[in-house]
């Protein structure tokens, strides 16, 4: 009797996960993760000093725009900020109260990280 009702389990089980889909081809498949690049650095004031909690943004200058996951991220106790973005070519600029540094254009690649520090007047 246990095996009878195992393996009415069973089969109820197969029919659930088979049931109910709309058949799917290749086609539908999402596209493959696309690998990340990363750029880091560090934001410095005009004496050279550390920022602390700047708001580091890049923007896509590539046609179309690639996507950017975040809208920002901050710098930390000693500057440094790190992005993980699909590849292309990005500006970067970096804010902190009413001061925003001039840009600075990054090029990144699938699997490299680039150093890009970011200056605040």
């Amino acid at each position: 009797m246990r095996r009878a009702h195992l393996a009415l389990l069973i089969g109820v089980l197969a029919l659930g996960a088979c049931g109910g889909e709309a058949p799917s081809s290749d086609a539908d498949a999402p596209p493959p993760t696309t690998a990340r690049a990363t750029v880091t650095g560090v934001v410095t004031d005009s004496a050279g000093w550390p920022v602390d909690g700047a708001l580091v943004q890049p923007r896509s200058l590539d046609a179309p725009p690639r996507p950017v996951p975040e809208l920002a991220v901050l710098s930390g106790p000693d500057g440094r900020y790190e992005w993980h973005l699909t590849p292309g070519r990005y500006e970067f600029t970096a804010t902190r109260d009413d001061r925003t540094g001039p840009p600075a254009e990054a090029t990144t690649e699938a699997g490299r990280t680039d150093h890009l520090d970011l200056r605040l007047p």
